[in-house]
């Protein structure tokens, strides 16, 4: 059994290592670790030999004593069997030390200072990466200095820990050895929290978390994302892939999107969409982004004006599948004209046989699709509004913009920038 106590990787570099009977045998270099457990395991330390020139890898079987000064052995060196490392192994210093990881619990990227190792019955663990200021300045040394700067105002440099448990490291193509974020971690997250992950990595990073994703948690948090990393992302997977992800989005998202990417990206993904989504996205990459038009989406519940309350709520159960919201059923004459509009609670609570043309509500706020985007959020927000329909000219109904599409024009300046570092 190792004797050691809880200390951090930084306190180990270049300690003296010697045996049994105080021979030096060189000097302590890098831990290394075993991945696969939750708090992995500390199998031996890589260590610089002093008569030889090289380093070699000392097993944890071979060690006595890990301490702050010195890390002794069982035996006698000349009776010291080294190893060499092994392909699912890391050296913390080399592997970890300034990486980016992420904290699965914040759902954010965090950059490794140090790392906090212990025990756990007989087995040495990493046990916590140190993201803070304290473990920066513990690693170049300078911890004493400042701590007592910080004592003369009575103060402590804080600990900022986080437990193993709750991180995982991302691969980079640049660190080889590093752990891939198991993929079912992500898809727990939110959109949002994922997007705002993506956002904070190198462009590598941003890549390889985005194509582990499944094509639904994909779709849903490329939205969330700045237009800039969406055309990163689309110019750089694979195009099957592409064509996956923005056929599980709504019809506006995806004209969100490729409004953002070249030309000849954007023609070639609407020729290979499906013929019907590809259509309604091309008929609104035709509106200016800031209009009504350009907000707008397709997918709504529209219904004729000759149905009766049983056979609209039959005819929702078809129909709310691809639409955006189900909060609003809008109403139509047989030549598309909006002529009404109903809620869920008035269809609700009328007789089944009774006609919506009797139910629903004839003065319908409206907007047309060259409406301004401000001025579209203002309409939303002076009239309570879940959503506004646009029509044309004729006043017929060609689509929706949702709350959340002008969320941002309606929030106050403070709310906006909370909402944008969590999205």
């Amino acid at each position: 059994m190792v004797l050691f106590s809880e200390m951090f990787v930084s306190e180990l570099k270049n300690i003296p290592v010697v045996d049994r009977l105080q021979e030096p045998i060189g000097t302590a270099k890098d831990i290394i670790l075993t991945v696969g457990d939750v708090f992995p395991k500390i199998t031996g330390l890589l260590v610089r030999l002093k008569d030889k020139k090289e380093e070699a890898v000392l097993l944890m079987g071979e060690i006595d004593l890990i301490g702050k000064q010195f890390v002794a052995t069982k035996s006698v060196k000349d009776r010291i069997v080294f190893a060499r490392p092994t392909r699912n192994e890391l050296l913390l210093r080399q592997d970890i030390f300034d990486k980016q990881i992420v904290d699965t619990a914040g759902a954010r990227v965090i950059r490794v200072n140090d790392l906090k190792l212990g025990k756990i019955d007989q087995d040495v663990r990493l046990l916590a990466a140190d993201v803070g200021l304290k473990g920066l300045l513990r690693r170049l040394r300078w911890l004493p200095f400042f701590a007592s700067i910080f004592g003369l105002f009575k103060k402590d440099i804080p600990d900022i820990l986080i437990g193993w448990d709750h991180v995982e490291s991302l691969k980079t193509g640049r660190a080889t050895g590093m752990i891939t974020i198991p993929s079912k971690h992500l898809q727990d997250l939110h959109p949002s929290d994922i997007a705002n992950i993506i956002s904070q990595v190198h462009s590598e990073e941003k890549t390889a978390i985005f194509t582990s994703l499944s094509e639904k948690t994909a779709a849903e948090a490329l939205h969330e994302l700045e237009p800039k990393i969406q055309a990163l992302l689309l110019l750089t997977i694979d195009t099957k892939k592409t064509l996956s992800i923005l056929e599980k989005m709504p019809v506006d998202e995806v004209a969100d999107v490729l409004g953002d990417l070249p030309p000849e990206k954007t023609d070639e993904l609407l020729r290979l969409l499906r013929p019907r989504k590809s259509q309604a996205v091309s008929r609104l990459l035709k509106h200016p982004e800031e209009t009504a038009g350009g907000l707008m989406t397709t997918e709504f519940m529209a219904v004729p004006d000759t149905l009766t309350v049983e056979q609209t709520i039959q005819k929702m159960r078809e129909l709310a599948p691809d639409a955006e919201t189900a909060y609003y059923i809008y109403v139509v004459n047989s030549s598309e004209n909006l002529v009404g509009i109903l809620s869920l609670r008035e269809l609700i609570v009328a007789s089944p046989d009774r006609l919506i043309s009797e139910i629903m509500i004839k003065k319908v706020i409206t907007v047309e699709p060259e409406m301004d985007q401000r001025q579209v959020a203002q309409i939303i927000s002076k009239y309570n509004l879940l959503a506004v329909p646009v029509v044309d000219k004729d006043k017929r109904l060609v689509g929706i913009v949702t709350v959340y599409d002008v969320v941002d024009f309606i929030l106050p300046p403070i709310s906006r920038r909370k909402r944008q570092m969590v999205g």
